[in-house]
């Protein structure tokens, strides 16, 4: 299917529709608004489905709405069509609200993968807290106020440059960042996953920030060293095929995940602007030991809470992994 015909013809009908139900209001009493509401009702849908299948950003699609809704209310207003006006001021201010909340304050977001298990689970439903590195303009995502950056331990919301098709290899991985004889099998790694996986948007990750901007990281026998401090490691539940570890970095305490596979060592230096992100379930995780460094620009915020567990669409929601994450 053609997603972009899809959106671009979604998008005129339900412009049409509009301008038919102002006309209907102001020339017709709104006799013909119900008619045109049943045609045109299902076009937004089809339009938002197709921007969902292209992995276009949701917050362009509010901030059109918002001001969609504020023109379409101002015009109203402008040719006296008191219902109208009415209900598309309503409507401004909802999408509004929503507008700042989502671009601002919290974001939700769902687990894809079992890259954090087992502290983050297949169908976790988060809240996301934008304002914690910065407040970012909602189109481009560019940061105008920054507010904090990102801590070892925090468990944060990034797009990595392997998932953009325009993608750089030198940004994710900048020279000095690894040692120069891995350059050749990091390049055509990177390369190999980018072609199955990109889009222009990028894709959301969810990882562990393991070390900050100017920290050497070592990763031997399946433990990380930060500058030349191994992290604690206290063993909680030993199995056949699996350890469950209690990790601590800068105070903080979270669960990790070892299977019995052969280690993938390595060293890398994290220069300034970036970050070195790693899963929870370490043998089963892809991040920076195999794709390289997020600059801090790429991530968006720091996920604090999970509100909701729904694993499958047959499935019952669930609220009992609700709680703050670790």
């Amino acid at each position: 299917m053609n997603y972009y015909f899809l959106l671009y013809f979604s998008l005129l009908i339900s412009l049409l529709g509009i301008v038919g139900w102002l006309v209907s209001e102001a020339k017709y009493e709104g006799r013909h608004s119900k008619l045109i509401n049943r045609i045109t009702f299902v076009f937004p849908f089809f339009a938002l489905y197709a921007w969902f299948r292209l992995n276009l950003d949701f917050g362009v699609v509010l901030v059109f709405l918002t001001f969609g809704s504020l023109l379409i209310w101002l015009l109203a207003k402008y040719l006296v069509i008191p219902r109208a006006s009415k209900e598309s001021r309503s409507f401004f201010i909802i999408i509004l609200a929503i507008t700042i909340f989502r671009s601002f304050l919290y974001e939700p977001f769902q687990i894809p993968s079992s890259s954090m298990f087992p502290g983050l689970k297949i169908g976790d439903f988060l809240l996301v807290e934008k304002f914690t590195y910065g407040l970012r303009n909602p189109v481009n995502q560019k940061t105008f106020i920054p507010t904090g950056k990102p801590k070892r331990g925090d468990v944060v919301i990034f797009v990595p440059e392997h998932t953009k098709c325009s993608s750089d290899f030198d940004i994710a991985n900048p020279k000095g960042s690894y040692s120069s004889d891995r350059e050749k099998n990091q390049r055509m790694y990177y390369w190999s996953i980018l072609s199955e996986n990109c889009t222009s948007q990028g894709v959301k990750y969810i990882k562990r920030v393991i070390a900050e901007p100017g920290d050497e990281v070592i990763y031997r026998n399946k433990e990380f060293i930060i500058n030349g401090i191994k992290l604690d490691q206290k063993i909680l539940d030993k199995r056949d095929q699996e350890e469950l570890i209690e990790e601590i970095n800068e105070g903080k305490e979270y669960i990790v995940r070892k299977l019995s596979r052969k280690p993938e060592n390595g060293s890398w230096n994290v220069p300034e602007g970036y970050y070195f992100l790693a899963g929870d379930n370490r043998d089963n995780s892809l991040d920076s030991r195999r794709w390289g460094l997020v600059p801090q620009e790429e991530i968006t915020g720091k996920a604090s809470l999970i509100w909701m567990h729904w694993e499958c669409f047959s499935c019952l929601p669930s609220l009992s992994r609700n709680g703050l994450i670790k």
